[in-house]
């Protein structure tokens, strides 16, 4: 869901982290160096890029659609290292941009390809040079298949992946590997390891009714959750170069975790992880964290700072992203406010480990995605 705000940028920074809101009485309040951060956000007609510098306790925007002509109403989000890339539609066309967050340095690829009824596109994603197209073909048909564009010079190669699957979901690129996971005919979720490099395939896994998440660990090799049902999970970690299996444990985890690329990240040796709440919820989601070792769980009370910030600001909130920062061990979530569709207002939570509000950066577009350091 898009949440959309006005134009015009009145940035009101909240950092005062011993704040006694933020602690109920008797607690001990943490000291937490707030992280640098870099987001995307967007309002009605505007897609923005906002750097924000603990230090100087302040933010940057840049507004991607006029500078770069970025669509407001874009279809996908992709991130390779520091550039992301923004695929839009328009007259039966898909065209790209893509921008350095660090360097400002971008590149357009307009109308780089032009549907037509030999096959429906799924998804879209990209390497540092190629292009990458899901499709089924022919269109109607659920045969699923994988064009490789190179956009400098509009040339590809269209590869067949299986046929008349049930579902495919998100790829994951890293390092000229890229991971595309699917539900075959018989109920299978297999994933599928694309050499980018040579255009072959290097693997194909089948895990059967075992539901796969995909992630890239901070030691940047390969790690699979498979969730077994009842519960059970195997997680194993492969080499991203070789594909060999480095290591392998089971775990108990009572979360389902949505196949495809894992909605968070595994350091040393806790997943962090988004935790998508029962429905009929008022809150859709929020941070959670498992760790491997103790078997413990930590869900954070999200509802309870929804409503802590509700009843500070007499605005009905809505949440629209989420990233845990490592090295600072915070969690970022971003907000919209939902009361109005006229007046929208947004910002970023940044919320402890222990699940305390720490702060409440308000911005005047809503934060869609947070760009990974």
């Amino acid at each position: 869901m898009k949440y959309f705000l006005r134009t015009g940028f009145c940035l009101l920074v909240f950092l005062t982290v011993s704040c006694s809101r933020d602690s109920s009485p008797g607690t001990e309040e943490e000291q937490v160096i707030l992280p640098n951060f870099r987001l995307i956000g967007e309002d009605a007609d505007n897609i923005y890029q906002y750097t924000y510098n603990a230090n100087a306790e302040s933010g940057t925007e840049i507004n991607l659609t006029q500078t770069l002509g970025v669509d407001p109403f874009y279809l996908t989000l992709r991130q390779v290292a520091e550039v992301v890339s923004f695929y839009s539609f328009s007259a039966d066309n898909f065209s790209l941009i893509q921008q350095n967050t660090l360097t400002g340095q971008s590149t357009a690829y307009p109308n780089f390809y032009t549907v037509s009824d030999e096959r429906s596109i799924t998804w879209g994603t990209n390497s540092e040079d190629l292009l990458f197209l899901g499709y089924y073909s022919p269109k109607g048909s659920r045969n699923f298949g994988l064009r490789t564009l190179d956009p400098t010079d509009g040339s590809f190669m269209d590869l067949s992946l299986d046929f008349n699957i049930q579902q495919a979901y998100d790829p994951l690129y890293f390092r000229q590997r890229l991971f595309i996971t699917y539900r075959d005919e018989a109920g299978n979720y297999k994933i599928v390891v694309y050499n980018t490099e040579t255009r072959n395939v290097m693997l194909t896994f089948d895990y059967g009714s075992g539901i796969p998440n995909l992630l890239i660990d901070e030691l940047g090799n390969v790690g699979i959750l498979v969730g077994l049902g009842n519960s059970d999970f195997v997680y194993y970690v492969l080499d991203i170069e070789t594909l060999n299996e480095i290591n392998e444990f089971t775990f108990s985890l009572n979360e389902f975790l949505p196949p495809g690329p894992l909605q968070g990240d595994v350091f040393d040796t806790t997943l962090f992880y988004t935790n998508y709440l029962a429905q009929p919820s008022e809150i859709p989601f929020g941070p959670a964290y498992f760790d491997f070792v103790t078997n413990e769980n930590f869900v954070v009370d999200i509802l309870g700072i929804v409503q802590q910030v509700e009843l500070e600001t007499q605005f009905t909130v809505a949440l629209t992203a989420l990233r845990y920062y490592n090295e600072a061990e915070v969690f970022l979530m971003g907000y919209a406010d939902a009361s109005s569709q006229t007046d929208l207002r947004g910002g970023v939570l940044i919320i402890s480990k222990s699940g305390q509000l720490l702060s409440r950066i308000e911005l005047p577009f809503v934060p869609t995605y947070f760009i990974k350091p």
